[in-house]
């Protein structure tokens, strides 16, 4: 009887630890305040992404006005350059002497005086 009396011992404990480990409820490895740091994280680095890819951009933006600008400046002084060669041929005494002459004036070489800058 000893032997029949712990069968049912031991179907009783089997039946116990089975409805034991149906209760215990396993929680997820991650928990809930892991889970927002971890997404907080991913918000943060996409923000830093996004702060960083704007202010390239905007560098990019400004490289391409310097750009022009330089250009614009580069054109302005050759036509600059230009009109200062036009200048210093027209102010030449030879052909503003000849000028005159065609217009009808008459000088005589004594009374033109040549100016030495």
């Amino acid at each position: 009887m000893s032997n029949l009396a712990y069968k049912v011992e031991k179907q009783q404990r089997q039946t116990n630890s089975a409805e034991q480990s149906v209760i215990i409820r396993r929680r997820a490895s991650i928990t809930l305040g892991e889970k927002v740091l971890i997404v907080l994280f991913a918000l943060a680095v996409l923000s830093a992404s996004l702060f960083m890819i704007s202010k390239a951009f905007a560098a990019y933006q400004t490289n391409i006005e310097i750009q022009k600008l330089e250009k614009k400046v580069e054109t302005e002084s050759s036509r600059v350059g230009d009109l200062e060669k036009e200048a210093d041929m027209l102010k030449e005494p030879d052909r503003i002497m000849d000028i005159a002459r065609k217009k009808g004036l008459k000088l005589g070489d004594k009374k033109v005086k040549d100016i030495q800058e």
